[in-house]
């Protein structure tokens, strides 16, 4: 029997020595969200096949609904080999629309174009930027996705701004996902309970090309206006800058799946309305990463949506000469 047990972990010891590696580095570094979601769904699509769930949790689709949907989608291209390399575009299956019109972008809902629905422009006024030090950030918050992971880690601010970004994050999670780090612990919290324990002088907010396919560009400003007056109730006092969406390039928008500059432009354009110039303002980040086709320059980026390492603190100049008094 012994020998039996012996041969057993020889003829596999390869694997278990793998799996050993594979706990102590996401002990380590403290990635086990990545594989969060994937492992909650598979969960979830078990408990549902062996009849112990009635449904999925609402909005969800099964893989099999998915990949039905997938296989009619009018011949399309969906290749997603070059996606986004953290986690990619995207977020919870849910109905694209969620207003059943059937178009890649919603309408609203009394069928308005959303050129309609913004351009009336409440809330803007003019602002008169100014040029600052890498210590105006001292005290300044980066709330975010895989874009706001890639200006934490390449844009020479680690030492001054705090950053409570995720990878794959969305406005519908944006408060509620728990990924902020609790120095000293291994827990993590929502970004509602840390800003609960900590003021902030100014707030910067990015996030939507994970939500491109996610309901109407009408339902994607009605929750980031709710967000936003959420943080404002937590941190009275702490201006709060919506940044722009980042333009994708412009083989990547013309690739055929949701991510769209038009679609972009939409959000980013409903995005603005948001702003008073009292608390609330909005700046648009494209103006520093775009050329003149009107997309993300081609040499910032591999993928089309993320910049490269060595092009963000372009990203992090332009947040320089654009501060608030």
């Amino acid at each position: 029997m012994e020998g039996k047990k012996e041969n057993f972990f020889k003829r596999y010891e390869i694997l278990f020595l793998l799996l050993l590696f594979g706990i102590a580095f996401f002990i380590v570094t403290k990635r086990w969200d990545l594989y969060e979601r994937p492992i909650q769904r598979i969960v979830y699509e078990v408990r549902v096949f062996l009849g112990m769930e009635g449904t999925l949790p609402e909005g969800e689709k099964s893989w099999a609904e998915m990949w039905a949907e997938y296989r009619g989608s009018l011949g399309k291209d969906m290749d997603t080999d070059d996606e986004d390399p953290f986690n990619g575009p995207g977020g919870d299956p849910e109905d694209p629309l969620g207003d059943g019109s059937g178009n890649s972008y919603g309408d609203g809902a009394n069928g308005q174009g959303v050129d309609d629905q913004w351009a009336d422009g409440q809330g803007m006024s003019e602002v008169l930027w100014q040029t600052v030090d890498e210590s105006y950030f001292d005290d300044a918050l980066f709330i975010g996705d895989s874009r706001i992971v890639g200006l934490r880690d390449y844009g020479n601010l680690q030492e001054h701004a705090t950053f409570y970004a995720y990878e794959g994050l969305n406005i519908y999670r944006i408060l509620t996902a728990k990924y902020v780090e609790v120095p000293g612990q291994m827990k993590k919290i929502t970004v509602e309970e840390a800003l609960g324990q900590r003021q902030f002088g100014k707030i910067y907010l990015m996030t939507g090309i994970n939500e491109l396919d996610i309901g109407t560009t009408q339902r994607f400003a009605e929750t980031y206006g709710e967000v936003v007056q959420r943080i404002h109730e937590l941190q009275p006092d702490a201006k709060i800058i919506i940044q722009s969406i980042m333009l994708v390039t412009q083989k990547r928008a013309e690739k055929g799946d949701f991510v769209t500059n038009q679609g972009i432009l939409e959000r980013n354009q409903a995005l603005q309305t948001l702003a008073d110039g009292v608390t609330v303002f909005y700046l648009d980040i494209n103006e520093a990463i775009t050329d003149e086709s009107g997309g993300m320059n081609p040499t910032y980026t591999t993928d089309g949506i993320h910049l490269k390492a060595k092009y963000v603190p372009l990203w992090t100049e332009f947040l320089k000469t654009h501060a608030l008094p």
